[in-house]
């Protein structure tokens, strides 16, 4: 499905909605960057997680009416980058270190 060339730029969509999907993030910078607030739909905000991984969030998801992704959330929580009582709302992108450099 993906190539070794694609697979350290491939991200995993984690949708409100409990759906997931994989995109495969373009290589050049401004590009990626552009891309990624497409799919959260603003600024990014970055949340580690294990395993070199980072959930990315629009930094404005909580504003206004907004959906609790509940996946994103629990593996927030579960790793402690969130406190119990937070959650991450939207479209939320689980992506390797690699996505981040």
């Amino acid at each position: 499905m993906f190539s070794r060339d694609t697979e350290s730029l491939r991200a995993t969509v984690l949708l409100s909605d409990g759906e997931t999907d994989q995109i495969i993030l373009p290589e050049a910078d401004p590009a990626r960057l552009l891309r990624m607030q497409e799919v959260v739909g603003g600024h990014l905000e970055v949340v580690p997680i294990p395993g070199r991984r980072y959930l990315v969030v629009s930094e404005s998801a909580k504003d206004g009416p907004h959906v609790i992704n509940r996946i994103a959330t629990q593996m927030a929580q579960e790793a402690e980058s969130i406190p119990l009582d937070d959650y991450l709302a939207g479209t939320v992108l689980l992506v390797s270190q690699q996505v981040m450099n």
